[in-house]
């Protein structure tokens, strides 16, 4: 697993004299490297002593309305929401906590959270498509990072040819 810092900002600006961190904000939905991602955000998190939100998307299609999201869709996010609780109390995180949202696309969900909970640090897994000549980002981690206004990390395995 690795990480990648991505930020809009100079980097010799950002190195000197910038606080640190105090909300942080990961989207989690507990696949192994959400779990992973999660257990080092965490970590950090308590490094910063900063305050983690941990947010559960349920997406949805367009042509349901969000007020109408189904009750089993968002048991899912309910699900996802109390394994992000366990990992953050396995791992002793006291300023924590999580949200689960429908959305219609996961990617401009995030960017808005940034925005809202004025997150000073995302934390989100790399996924991959597979290109015509190799894998790319998916279109939500390609929305985020050309839309977030706060430094992302971006956390992933290496590939096989890595």
């Amino acid at each position: 697993m690795g990480l990648k810092l991505f930020g809009w900002k100079k980097a010799k600006q950002q190195a000197f004299g910038a606080p640190l961190p105090q909300r942080l904000l990961i989207p989690f939905s507990n696949t192994p490297d959400d779990r992973d991602a999660l257990r080092f955000a965490c970590e950090m998190a308590q490094v910063f002593g900063a305050h983690l939100t941990v947010l559960c998307l349920v997406e949805m299609p367009r042509s349901v309305g969000l007020e109408n999201c189904p009750a089993t869709r968002l048991h899912e996010g309910e699900l996802a929401a109390a394994a992000a609780r366990e990992i953050a109390e396995e791992i002793g995180v006291v300023d924590f906590e999580t949200t689960v949202r429908p959305v219609h696309h996961c990617g401009y969900a995030i960017v808005n959270a940034v925005n809202e909970l004025q997150a000073d640090l995302l934390f989100i897994t790399a996924r991959y498509r597979n290109g015509r000549t190799h894998p790319v980002l998916d279109d939500t981690v390609e929305v985020v990072l050309r839309k977030a206004r706060c430094p992302v990390w971006l956390y992933g395995a290496p590939t096989e040819g890595d």
